[in-house]
């Protein structure tokens, strides 16, 4: 009863109306967060680029950041970028963003700060090693397709991946530790998880809202109240192969006891000692 408490707090959180209707949202208040400020008088302002071309460089270019800064080429960290609004916004399309080892930071997990907000942007890939600490959302996909993040830890978000209206993403080879979620989906499909460590995710290591067609596989799990939950409203998810185990409700929840093959979700091979509905673990 306690994980199934725990998880109305969940659905609460993502599933919310769209930033159109209710700029009250938790949703909204990223978006708008990630948005460049009007006030000059504010020195973390998104930086003027020097002519507007979108296109991406092939190498990253080694360069110091400010924070809110729109990125439209290849970069690579050279230090550490303490913020005290967002962090980096992404502006262009088929970038990379290369942490080299450095840390982002934020305000904090109960801001509505962003550290790395991808806005509709397709092919951008952030890559580690380094950190992504103390924001609402570590990571924003709003929109965008063929997105990827690798190699990344991330502690002390609210969430520390979070995709909303977003297709194709790959998450793979993080650290994820420390947060309230780990990754969360909000009708989003295609993503790929895999590989990824997520440790003591205060809520959940990965939630899909409404979110179809995902791929959770060889992914470790622990000390989260459940490890993965997919509500009702999410279909035709493949969870495979993960090691989810040491949770202190439930490691593997379908839309909270319902059955698999009313929302076609397809659990195979993993490693966990719990389910709702039971069943859904290897050799139990």
């Amino acid at each position: 009863m306690a994980a199934l408490i725990a998880f109305a707090s969940v659905g609460a959180l993502l599933i919310q109306p769209t930033v159109a209707s209710a700029q009250s949202s938790m949703i909204d208040n990223i978006l708008n967060s990630a948005l460049p400020s009007s006030n000059t008088n504010d020195n973390n302002q998104p930086s003027q680029e020097n002519g507007s071309s979108s296109s991406s460089s092939a190498v990253p270019l080694s360069t110091s950041l400010s924070c809110g800064q729109v990125i439209k080429q290849s970069v690579k960290l050279t230090a550490n970028l303490d913020c005290k609004t967002d962090g980096i916004i992404v502006g262009a399309d088929g970038i990379t963003i290369d942490l080299n080892g450095f840390t982002l930071s934020g305000p904090g997990e109960k801001s509505s700060k962003v550290g790395i907000m991808f806005a509709d942007n397709d092919g951008v890939t952030v890559q580690g090693p380094g950190t992504i600490k103390s924001f609402q959302a570590g990571a924003l996909f709003s929109g965008g397709e063929d997105n990827k993040i690798s190699r990344v830890t991330f502690t002390e978000n609210e969430i520390a991946v979070f995709e909303t209206g977003s297709k194709n993403v790959a998450i793979e080879d993080n650290l994820m530790f420390g947060n309230s979620i780990g990754v969360a989906a909000h009708s989003s499909s295609g993503s790929k998880l895999t590989t990824n460590l997520f440790k003591s995710n205060d809520l959940a290591g990965v939630t899909l809202v409404n979110s179809a067609n995902n791929e959770l596989s060889m992914n470790t799990i622990q000390g989260s109240v459940n490890g993965i939950f997919l509500d009702g409203q999410s279909t035709k998810n493949n969870v495979n192969s993960n090691n989810v185990l040491q949770n202190r409700g439930v490691d593997l929840n379908n839309g909270n006891g319902l059955p698999t093959n009313i929302n076609d979700n397809v659990f195979g091979d993993n490693n966990c000692n719990t389910s709702v509905p039971d069943g859904l673990c290897l050799g139990r």
